[in-house]
């Protein structure tokens, strides 16, 4: 079981480099995140999508061999996701990486009926976590997709996250239904969903998990509070690998306090594609860059083996 970034980066770099599609990579901070992690071996013959002449000036700028790179015109951002997510369909790469695009753009590329790489009910996005506070890897999903996610979605997007559980060894996931109180209350319909979701893990509605909820915030991540409250059977309580939020901007809220507050190193990937996809946003730093890579590699040799959602 992988429990950091550290671990996560000498497991990837043992593997054989994969090539990438970039959508829209005329930006300096996304093609220097690229060639770090094909320096270390984890990517090779990048596919770049965008402004063919300033994807040039950055790659002499930053010192590269410009014969290490694919370059593709492309007339604008919208242009420029499709060439990339054509890439992935027509298998030329394994990882679908957003560079300086409006996200709209990326997500309607890789959402396209005829030809998008959709694999998934839905789309989720998910932030994986380390931080001193916590024994192990913690994530916190949907953050960034899907603003209020119905029952149904609320399956898919924990579902979604079984390629990531194999890649890191986790056999059966924890997941902790949060909301705000650890009691179903009609008035409150988050808890009703999360009383739902753990009956359907509890009968095999829900397969490879073990869901308990609702749980509060407390109760979810320390087992004495779980055990005061009187939950002494959670399976859950003390140890969740997933945190499912009730809305987006819970989920964007407590990702953001675990990154100022926790002082958290994190990586984030959009999942339910046919290929992992790396979703940065333009403030992120070199470092956040490279674990989100890191986490597609790890994801992409585990579905090249047949290893997806169960």
């Amino acid at each position: 079981m992988i429990r950091s970034f550290k671990e996560l980066k000498e497991l990837v770099i043992s593997l054989t480099p994969l090539k990438i599609a970039v959508a829209a990579a005329e930006d300096e901070k996304v093609i220097e995140g690229i060639k770090l992690a094909r320096e270390l071996g984890i990517v090779k013959d990048p596919i770049l999508t965008g402004d063919r002449n300033r994807i040039t000036e950055i790659i002499r700028l930053l010192g590269e061999n410009i014969t290490h790179y694919d370059i593709r015109e492309a007339r604008d951002e919208a242009e420029a996701a499709r060439i990339a997510v054509k890439a992935i369909r027509d298998t030329e790469a394994q990882i679908l990486v957003k560079g300086r695009l409006e996200t709209v753009y990326y997500l309607k590329a890789i959402l396209d009926k005829e030809q998008g790489i959709k694999d998934s009910e839905v789309l989720s996005n998910l932030t994986m976590f380390e931080m001193d506070s916590y024994h192990k890897f913690i994530a916190v999903t949907d953050n960034a997709i899907i603003p209020v996610p119905t029952l149904e979605e609320k399956k898919a997007i924990i579902e979604n996250t079984k390629p990531l559980w194999n890649a890191i060894g986790i056999e059966k996931p924890k997941v902790a239904v949060l909301t705000a109180i650890e009691l179903v209350n009609p008035k409150l319909s988050a808890t009703v969903d999360a009383a739902c979701l753990s009956k359907m893990a509890e009968r095999g509605q829900i397969e490879g998990f073990v869901i308990d909820g609702p749980l509060s915030y407390d109760t979810a991540i320390n087992l004495i509070c779980a055990q005061d409250k009187g939950l002494y059977s959670s399976g859950v309580a003390g140890d969740p690998d997933l945190l499912l939020l009730p809305n987006l901007e819970a989920a964007n809220i407590l990702g953001k306090s675990y990154k100022f507050h926790g002082k958290a190193k994190s990586g984030g990937l959009v999942l339910g594609a046919k290929v992992p996809v790396v979703l940065n946003s333009r403030s992120d730093s070199s470092e956040r860059r490279l674990n989100s890579m890191l986490m597609a590699r790890a994801i992409a040799e585990k579905l090249a083996f047949g290893c997806h959602k169960s």
